[in-house]
């Protein structure tokens, strides 16, 4: 065991966190919101290739069961995070619930998915935010050199990585800089990105079909394609509507918007540095404020967007080899609300608006890992370099810059391969290890630990049961759908091949390989300098 220079044992790195309570909950609420399902971003590369995979695919329909099925999930994540308010989330629970490697193993899903998230924002920047805009830009001004400039950071290996390590080093400056400065630079990103989301929302409330199909098809002349009707028929998808009752398109496509949105309970790693977290109708509101976000405008943007365009010319423009299309950028939401009018300054302001939602969507995806490796280092499982904190910004540097590291070398990785995209959606059984195994330390809670459990917020009944007992069961049968969509439906993490069904558990068992592998060689190296790491588990770490 440590010891102090007053002789006494010490059983974590030091008796203060030196983390501060900075965040408020409209902070958190944002935080949550722009992780899980930025709006904007969401609805220009994302819920839309559920059209091409599975036409028919109602995605409102599936937008709202995704927020019905994360209901559970939210109250579990509340209840716990409100009784262990301290960094590190699911670690600390899990771990003080029910074993120190069940957390490790745990916590690390949580944070490879958030780190594959990290790489993605940071690709997305670049792809398909900075490329498209300044291909859309080039078109609208007649400008060859932005056509250009758009078509490299969206194709060209060197390009893409140079726009993406923009964002990885402006988010670890970012970050860096505090709590305080990393809240200011999300929310301020946020509003300018909302503002101009909200604005293309407007444009397609007024436009109509007629202005949209005449517009599209004057500027898809000018580069050799055809009109509207046209792009339909090449896809041979005319008079396609969605309809929910077509199961076979609506289940997978809930599964690609959880993709996005199944992580509203992300603030669960800000609980140590936000104000009264301890508070139950805190946490609750702060979650269900972003999922009710989430799920009301990407519901309200996709019905606004067939409104103009019509569901059938969204199905055709997103399937892949449609040579009716000829425009050199993607079928991008953004710019598609651009075309129902084509006035240049309006463009500028809906297409230009969109390079903000990648800073904000990054802040939760870099956050996490960073705070994971600050509490494994305060509980002694990693270097305590890494739980060291800057005293000015209350920053943990080290962490931080490692953190960015890791995202570096995985976007590298990420550009040479062509498997990344299955990685992306491969993260969302990542959260399924994640919230099951904290479903389990939820079930337990009340009679493993009631010494925590009999004096904290998750204290609660509903007609007499605890409500643990009944959000965490209904948490795992919403993860075991998810896993089941996938088995179900290859093209979803496969790349269609029912053959690659192996990846699935393999992927799960790398995670609880890893994760042990953490656990227990840190526990060895410790054992050999006279410290049980064990005994840290014993009480809740300081804030």
């Amino acid at each position: 065991m440590a010891v102090q220079s007053d002789g006494k044992s010490q059983l974590f790195v030091r008796q203060s966190t030196g983390l501060v309570r900075e965040a408020n909950a409209l902070d958190a609420t944002i935080f949550n919101a722009v992780f899980s399902a930025p709006v904007g971003a969401t609805l220009a590369w994302g819920i839309f290739a559920a059209l091409s995979m599975f036409p028919g695919a109602d995605l409102v329909t599936a937008t709202v069961i995704a927020g019905i099925i994360n209901i559970p999930v939210l109250i579990m994540m509340a209840l716990l995070a409100s009784s262990m308010p301290r960094t590190g989330g699911d670690y600390v629970w899990v771990s003080r619930i029910l074993s120190p490697p069940l957390a490790l193993i745990s916590n690390f899903a949580a944070a490879l998915s958030a780190t594959i998230g990290a790489t993605y924002w940071a690709r997305y920047f670049p792809v398909f935010a900075l490329g498209p805009i300044l291909v859309t830009l080039g078109i609208t001004f007649d400008n060859q050199d932005l056509i250009t400039w758009g078509t490299n950071f969206q194709t060209d290996s060197t390009w893409i990585f140079a726009g993406a390590m923009v964002m990885v080093i402006l988010m670890g400056l970012i970050l860096t800089a505090g709590l305080r400065m990393t809240f200011a630079w999300q929310n301020t990103f946020w509003i300018i990105a909302s503002v101009g989301t909200f604005i293309a929302f407007a444009v397609l409330l007024i436009g109509t079909n007629a202005d949209f199909v005449k517009n599209f098809g004057e500027m898809n002349a000018k580069f050799g394609g055809g009109t509207a009707q046209d792009v339909i028929n090449a896809a041979g998808v005319a008079g396609v509507t969605p309809d929910p009752t077509k199961l076979d398109a609506t289940l997978p496509t809930v599964f690609i918007v959880m993709t996005f949105m199944m992580w509203n309970w992300w603030s669960v790693y800000l609980s140590g540095e936000l104000k009264t977290a301890s508070n139950r109708r805190r946490q609750l509101s702060i979650m269900f404020g972003a999922l009710a976000w989430d799920v009301i405008f990407i519901a309200l943007g996709a019905l606004l967007l067939f409104k103009v365009t019509g569901y059938d010319f969204m199905v055709a423009v997103n399937t892949a080899g449609n040579a009716a299309y000829a425009l050199p950028t993607g079928p991008w939401y953004h710019f598609m609300a651009s075309l129902v009018y084509a006035a240049p300054a309006l463009t500028f302001i809906i297409v230009g608006s969109f390079l903000f939602w990648s800073l904000p969507a990054m802040v939760g995806n870099t956050f996490m890992p960073i705070r994971t490796m600050f509490a494994w280092s305060f509980d002694r499982l990693l270097p305590e370099k890494l739980s060291e904190v800057n005293e000015r910004t209350h920053s943990p540097v080290w962490a931080i810059w490692a953190e960015m590291i890791i995202i570096t070398a995985m976007l590298i990785w990420s550009i040479a391969t062509t498997d990344f995209i299955t990685w992306l959606t491969l993260g969302v059984l990542a959260g399924v290890v994640t919230v099951v195994i904290v479903a389990i330390a939820a079930l337990v809670f009340p009679t493993r630990r009631p010494d925590l459990y009999q004096a904290s917020p998750a204290n609660v009944k509903f007609l007499g049961i605890p409500v643990l007992y009944i959000v965490a069961p209904l948490s795992i049968l919403c993860m075991l759908f998810l896993v089941w969509c996938t088995v179900a439906y290859p093209a979803l993490v496969m790349m269609g091949n029912p053959d690659n069904i192996w990846w699935i558990p393999a992927f799960i068992g790398m995670i609880i390989v890893i994760g042990l592998v953490v656990y227990f060689g840190a526990k060895f190296i410790r054992r050999s300098q006279g410290v049980d790491i064990d005994l840290v588990y014993k009480e809740l770490p300081p804030e």
